[in-house]
């Protein structure tokens, strides 16, 4: 790309015809006038296919911008809603002591909800009565929550 002209003449400035003499004879002066005028025209389409690439490039990377925009707004909205239903409940298990564990709260919020989940998953270990009554606790108190 760098032998190539700074400028390109017009298309029309040079016609083919005068790239060959009568009789279809060429001279020295038009041989270089042939390469001269391919050569230009070679560079002419490079630096087309150049642009439209970088423009093809430009566009993409703009749809790009604007999906990772969208996927923001959603990813705030969803975080959103999921700060909504952990103090949704925490508020419904404010009052249900898990074993071995403060009430629920922001700051242990995690490990109550892997408690939760451990207890429901392992149903067979926690067999005892209070055990049972204590999940049926937990079933009452989260039915209220709107999802």
């Amino acid at each position: 790309f760098s032998s190539c002209p700074q400028s390109f003449p017009a298309l029309g400035s040079f016609q083919i015809s005068q790239l060959f003499t009568s009789g279809d004879q060429r001279t020295g002066d038009s041989d270089s006038q042939i390469k001269q005028y391919f050569k230009t025209s070679l560079c002419s389409i490079r630096f087309s296919l150049r642009r439209r690439c970088i423009t093809t490039m430009e566009s993409s990377l703009k749809t790009i911008e604007e999906e990772n925009k969208v996927i923001e707004q959603q990813n705030e909205s969803l975080l959103h809603e999921l700060a909504n239903l952990s103090q949704s409940l925490i508020h419904s298990l404010a009052n249900i002591q898990l074993p071995h564990m403060d009430p629920i709260n922001e700051q242990n919020f995690d490990a109550y909800v892997t408690t939760l989940t451990d207890m429901y998953t392992n149903q067979d270990r926690y067999q005892s009565p209070e055990n049972k009554a204590l999940l049926e606790n937990i079933k009452q108190a989260v039915r209220g929550i709107q999802v």
